[in-house]
């Protein structure tokens, strides 16, 4: 992808009057850190002739360097003034890691969003600044893409539905969810993939049960609902294995689950 502009936490590079470009000049191939690098901890047997897998683990998150200067488009004068450069550091510099993604000069967006911050260089022809360097640093050892959102409705009680996940990422992702139920009485989502069951007791018909899978909450808007009584703490998640994508998910009840999640993508920008 031929990035030329960005998004970071709901503003553009545009927005200031600058593009990505590259101040060195030189063609080649680049070696670029893929993030995803995996440390593995293993034991000697055998004298040696043989280790086993003890534990694996992420060693790094994704970082990448690239260049920004002032679009000659919008500009006579491309010195980068000290007030432009002190927005642009209160900008990108930041305390937090937040949503960043590239976007090609027709402005698609690329596939993956990252969580980041920056550090930042300044580049000077003659003493005078005319392009920043930018270091990105995220928070994760890969990208996500977009957020996706999956309605799967079950007309009636023991029905599958299947639903793929598509990350890149081998093992399980735990979406947010809403359900709706269409009857009342006990409610149990099965995945066959995983074997494991999420139940919530005690359902209402036309009760809304929204789940936060992140800070592990759940909430319904039938009042009456003990709904913390009724749960048995099983949150629900789907995902893969490297053989099977598919997740063959069974209720107990007729009921609407709609779902919210970003898949893992093993890329850089």
């Amino acid at each position: 992808m031929n990035a030329i502009d960005f998004y970071y936490d709901g503003q553009y590079l545009s927005d200031y009057g600058f593009i990505i470009c590259t101040f060195d000049g030189a063609y080649g191939v680049d070696a670029i850190s893929a993030g995803s690098t995996l440390s593995f901890n293993k034991v000697a047997e055998y004298d040696g002739k043989q280790y086993v897998l003890t534990s694996t683990k992420y060693n790094e998150c994704i970082t990448t360097t690239f260049d920004i200067c002032k679009d000659s488009e919008l500009y006579d004068d491309l010195e980068i003034t000290n007030d432009e450069f002190r927005d642009l550091m209160r900008w990108l510099n930041r305390r937090e890691f937040l949503k960043f993604q590239v976007y090609d000069e027709d402005h698609d967006a690329d596939t993956c969003y990252y969580e980041a911050s920056f550090n930042i260089e300044k580049l000077k022809i003659s003493e005078k600044v005319y392009g920043l360097r930018l270091t990105m640093e995220t928070n994760r050892p890969f990208a996500y893409g977009q957020e996706q959102e999956t309605k799967l409705v079950f007309p009636d009680a023991n029905t599958t539905k299947i639903l793929n996940d598509m990350s890149d990422e081998i093992g399980v992702t735990f979406p947010a969810m809403k359900i709706t139920c269409q009857a009342s009485g006990n409610l149990s989502i099965h995945n066959d993939l995983f074997d494991c069951t999420m139940t919530i007791k005690n359902c209402t018909s036309g009760e809304i049960i929204t789940v936060n899978n992140n800070a592990q909450i759940i909430t319904s808007t039938n009042e009456n609902h003990k709904i913390y009584n009724d749960f048995n703490y099983e949150f629900f998640k789907f995902g893969n294995t490297f053989t099977e994508r598919q997740n063959h998910i069974t209720v107990t009840l007729p009921c609407i689950i709609e779902l919210k999640y970003s898949p893992i993508i093993k890329d850089v920008p």
